[in-house]
């Protein structure tokens, strides 16, 4: 009998190190060739971004909506021609592409990124920052749960606390705790997070405030990264 644990949807958070002074190229590269291309295979690329004051570091979500199709779809393309032509460079300009989270959208969120539009029908947003209301910094805070619950009711106490109109939900992720179907690609397996997204309209100390609240209430250890989406990031 399969045990496996029955997930909607699966989201891989990737923390990228690059070469030092490369995130520009790397980010160039990537939204010319790995958006519309992946998005073609039945991948969502919802979320890419800079770390400000780091040259060195590049952060994004690739969620599969279809998650029996992960190993499949990451089987195609990176065995098929836009990896074998543009991946040299992509690896060129990649130190570790290592830290990888593989989750579940929380049964305790609204629905993960709705508004996805794939990038073959878009184009980027002419405020790199933001969607015309000024810039936005998301916040990704990622707390280490071991056998504990994500500790939803604390973080809704907390986001109806924070400075009204400051501090928006994007989204809540949980270990998905189902095999890696593509092991050329590792993920985390020894470990069990909660992943909240929260996006602020400032520079990000109001949601960085937010996160760690839930974690001094429920004494978790958490860390937070200040991240700035890119021209074509969903989520911001």
């Amino acid at each position: 009998m399969d045990r496996r644990p029955t997930v909607a949807q699966l989201v891989e958070l990737r923390s990228y190190e690059l070469v030092a002074g490369q995130v520009g190229a790397f980010v160039d590269h990537f939204e010319t060739h790995f958006l519309a291309s992946q998005e073609e295979l039945g991948m969502d690329v919802v979320g890419q971004f800079t770390v400000p004051g780091d040259d060195a570091r590049f952060v994004w979500l690739r969620r599969f909506r279809e998650p029996s199709a992960r190993g499949d779809a990451l089987a195609r393309f990176y065995g098929g021609p836009v990896w074998q032509e543009f991946g040299p460079r992509a690896n060129e300009l990649m130190l570790d592409h290592t830290d990888v989270h593989l989750l579940t959208p929380h049964r305790s969120a609204p629905a993960f990124a709705p508004d996805h539009v794939p990038h073959v029908a878009r184009e980027p947003l002419a405020d790199a920052g933001g969607t015309g209301d000024g810039p936005s910094t998301v916040v990704i805070a990622t707390y280490e749960l071991g056998d504990a619950e994500l500790p939803a009711a604390s973080m809704t106490t907390e986001l109806d606390a924070a400075p009204a109109g400051s501090v928006t939900e994007v989204g809540r992720l949980v270990t998905a705790g189902v095999p890696n179907e593509f092991p050329r690609l590792p993920v985390h397996e020894d470990v069990t997070v909660g992943v909240w997204l929260l996006s602020d309209r400032a520079a990000g100390a109001a949601a960085t405030a937010t996160a760690e609240a839930v974690a001094v209430s429920e004494v978790l250890t958490v860390r937070t990264i200040c991240l700035a989406p890119t021209s074509r990031s969903t989520l911001r």
